[in-house]
């Protein structure tokens, strides 16, 4: 029999390599403005899957595969990232009771295990997922709407079913970062305040709150505070982003725009600390075929003076000022942003380029690695 003592040294120190490289798996993490994997400059090149069946994929029998043979088609075409849709507006997950409190992440148990099912097989993939769990572009069901002006029924949800999730996924090599609502802008009340952090009065003139929600800014940033807090309470390895419908509401640059993101509005909404963002997300699209000024396809990342990573989180080249999608993905590439994901892989709507199109874009950048590296093993 074979034991420690009769072990050959080479053995010894493989067996203790091992060891080591399980229990410290690889996660994507900042260092100043860039993203890195496995101590390496990485760039995110991919696409928003964003849904199958939007806001039915995971929990109650809807997770069918399909997600998962789409993450296989990107990571094959060059991709190694995708941007997933979770609750989206909760008419499927979460479980709600009466009173509209949450009981738990679905009727039928089967959640998180689905979600996990996701991650393992972008693992397989080479593919780091970014997990979104609200949208605020387009908010319908008032169960939903509650969480934000109630924080009791915020705490039901973040007990009931948050933790859960997060707990089951917790330091997976193939998880890039948790979101917590897509473009929270479209449901604001646009208003001054005597606090800047809650003034909308400057995102309002490019067009935020067109829900007709009208949830104050200082609500929707409590609602995202308060999760980014529960999910870092236990994974604190873990990124967080927020995706913002454009630069508007994500930089304090310019006259046209205002950072409401910032670690201090965050942390001032949510009571405490560690309710700040990791790295910043802006989506762009043209407006009547011109892009907005300050676009993010007319700057380098640094004009928007922001110090940390910042990743375009939508574009497409049918709403992109006329650029074709591979040099939509290169301009990110070459200056200094530090992903690009296409909207969208169900390929549906008037702002998604097809599935072939996104696919022939994202091989791209696949190659390259003098602004990062885009081909790298997840795990």
């Amino acid at each position: 029999m074979t034991t420690v003592a009769t072990m050959p040294s080479w053995r010894i120190y493989l067996t203790l390599a091992l060891v080591v490289g399980t229990a410290a798996a690889a996660r994507l993490k900042v260092s100043g403005k860039d993203l890195t994997y496995n101590g390496q400059k990485v760039f995110l090149n991919g696409c928003n899957i964003a849904w199958h069946n939007y806001g039915y994929d995971f929990g109650n029998g809807g997770y069918d595969g399909t997600l998962e043979q789409w993450l296989r088609e990107i990571g094959g075409s060059g991709g190694n990232s995708i941007r997933v849709w979770v609750h989206v507006e909760g008419y499927s997950t979460p479980r709600w009771d009466s009173n509209g409190y949450v009981t738990q992440c679905d009727q039928s148990g089967t959640f998180e295990a689905d979600v996990k099912k996701l991650l393992d097989a972008a693992q397989a993939a080479d593919v780091l997922v970014v997990l979104v769990l609200w949208n605020g572009a387009y908010l319908t069901n008032q169960a939903a709407v509650n969480l934000i002006w109630d924080d009791a029924k915020l705490d039901a949800y973040i007990n009931n079913c948050l933790n859960s999730l997060v707990t089951q996924v917790k330091g997976h090599p193939a998880l890039g970062a948790f979101e917590v609502v897509n473009e929270p802008e479209g449901s604001i009340l646009v208003s001054s305040d005597s606090e800047p952090c809650y003034d909308t009065t400057t995102i309002g003139q490019s067009g935020a709150g067109w829900t007709g929600l009208y949830i104050p800014m200082e609500r929707y940033l409590r609602f995202i505070g308060r999760q980014n807090q529960a999910i870092r309470a236990i994974d604190p390895e873990v990124l967080i982003t927020l995706g913002s419908w454009g630069q508007f509401a994500q930089s304090d640059a310019f006259s046209n725009t205002h950072n409401h993101y910032t670690d201090e509005c965050l942390n001032k909404a949510a009571g405490g600390s560690n309710a700040h963002l990791d790295f910043f997300q802006i989506h762009a699209y043209d407006w009547g075929g011109s892009w907005s000024p300050n676009a993010p396809f007319t700057v380098d990342a640094d004009a928007y003076g922001l110090g940390k990573p910042v990743v375009l989180g939508e574009y497409a080249s049918v709403c992109g000022a006329g650029t074709s999608l591979p040099n939509l993905y290169s301009y990110a590439y070459e200056h200094g942003y530090s992903g690009g994901w296409s909207w969208h892989y169900v390929a549906t709507g008037e702002c998604s380029d097809t599935r072939q199109q996104q696919q022939e874009a994202l091989k791209t950048l696949k190659d390259r690695s003098d602004h990062g590296l885009v081909s790298f093993p997840v795990g």
